[in-house]
């Protein structure tokens, strides 16, 4: 009988900041990114999308705001050990499929005092453009209800 070495799809640790992206939208942060933010006292953030370089970014926001993601921060004996936030809205909205777990690297911008996080092009292919709807009926793009 040949056995064969299972190879972990996922990393069970790292010391670099990550985020991950789960199949219900929900973003969490790793130990390191998390302590990143816990430093920076973020509370609430708005997410930021660079269309041509597949890139968002995370900005802290002081003030309670209608477009605001709530960051929230868990703990063990009082030490930050990971965050989350829900995006899945906003993964709608760009057409990002986040059917299948993904992990990122979060860089700072120093430049623009933001997080950024560069998604891979394979998790847009294939996305459905978005339908706008009017008075409670479906339209196409020539503006006329089905």
């Amino acid at each position: 009988m040949a056995y064969e070495v299972y190879v972990r799809e996922f990393a069970s640790k790292s010391t670099v900041p990550t985020i991950t992206i789960s199949p219900l939208g929900r973003c969490s942060l790793n130990r390191s990114a998390a302590a990143m933010f816990d430093k920076e006292a973020v509370e609430n953030v708005i997410l930021l999308w660079d269309r041509e370089s597949l890139k968002f970014a995370i900005r802290n926001i002081n003030k309670k705001d209608a477009r605001s993601f709530n960051i929230r921060y868990t703990r063990k004996d009082k030490v930050v050990v990971g965050a989350q936030f829900s995006g899945v809205m906003f993964f709608k909205h760009i057409g990002y499929d986040y059917s299948k777990t993904a992990t990122y690297p979060i860089r700072w911008n120093n430049d623009e005092n933001l997080f950024e996080v560069e998604l891979s092009q394979e998790r847009f292919q294939g996305q459905q453009s978005l339908v706008t709807l009017e008075g409670g009926k479906r339209h196409d793009k020539t503006g006329t209800a089905d």
